[in-house]
């Protein structure tokens, strides 16, 4: 059960923002309404993600994601403002930017991490600094996705203002990037790496 309810969790994060549009703009779900069923996702979130052993330590994670949709859910309840809903995006790739970068500092990176949970055999082997030189290029290429990326989500959420678009356009550009053309460009540097990844290990093999 709590594991269908996690995948459940994870599909409405995925679908934040078409889901977002749907009820604002098709449904005409007021604000308020709206900013009460974020908060209340966040504290599912929360829940849900960090009902963990007591003997493990609470992941980041999701106490961050929770934190998020609780700021964005109160501040769009009091404010009655639509754009809190929004900042989700750029705030997740911010996050993403802040903590894929800081591995680049205090090593190992984030990529190299990721290498040697899936290859043990990585780690003491000749191989070891080749792979590790690799990987950090990997984090910089996801850096820059995120800063890219974020960049895009805030114009976007600002879109309004910005592009002078009406409320309506404004709301589906801002659900259309987010919620679709934003992961499709994130599948295409996965692929993208996975290709090159397979070239570098049978030009080293």
């Amino acid at each position: 059960m709590k594991k269908a309810l996690k995948i459940f969790l994870n599909v409405i994060l995925f679908l934040y923002p078409v889901i977002v549009f749907v009820l604002l703009v098709l449904l005409e779900l007021p604000v308020r309404v709206l900013s009460l069923c974020v908060i209340a996702l966040a504290a599912a979130l929360f829940l849900s993600f960090s009902a963990k052993n007591k003997e493990k330590a609470l992941d980041w994670k999701p106490l961050a994601t929770s934190l998020l949709f609780l700021i964005a859910g109160l501040l769009c309840f009091f404010t009655n403002e639509r754009v809190f809903l929004k900042l989700y995006s750029p705030a997740i790739n911010l996050i993403l930017l802040v903590f894929f970068g800081s591995t680049l500092f205090y090593g190992p990176n984030i990529i190299f991490r990721f290498a040697t949970l899936a290859d043990k055999s990585i780690k003491g082997s000749l191989k070891e600094e080749r792979v590790e030189s690799y990987c950090r290029k990997v984090t910089y290429a996801w850096c820059i996705f995120f800063i890219l990326n974020g960049t895009a989500a805030a114009l976007t959420v600002f879109a309004e203002t910005l592009f002078g678009l009406a409320p309506e356009e404004a709301d589906k550009v801002w659900s259309l990037y987010n919620g679709g053309i934003s992961y499709i460009l994130m599948g295409i540097l996965f692929a993208v790496e996975f290709i090159v990844r397979k070239f570098v290990d049978k030009k080293n093999g």
